[in-house]
């Protein structure tokens, strides 16, 4: 018989995990607004770069990261 924690271990295996990531893109969790990041910081600030220009300082709290298939 497998032990509790094995069998929850092969069933989060193939879960994704969602984490920020430098050039890829996420969601600001208030307005829904599709930003890319430029670069992220493990101290919680990252810099993001809008569709319409201008690159900004965000808090990590406020970015939901956006999963992309290729």
């Amino acid at each position: 018989m497998e032990n509790v924690s094995e069998a929850a271990d092969k069933e989060t295996r193939y879960h994704f995990t969602k984490e920020l990531i430098q050039g890829a893109r996420a969601r600001i969790k208030h307005t829904g607004q599709i930003v890319n990041l430029i670069r992220v910081s493990d101290h919680g600030i990252s810099v993001v770069a809008f569709r319409t220009g201008g690159e900004y300082f965000i808090s990590n709290k406020f970015l939901e990261p956006l999963l992309t298939v290729h």
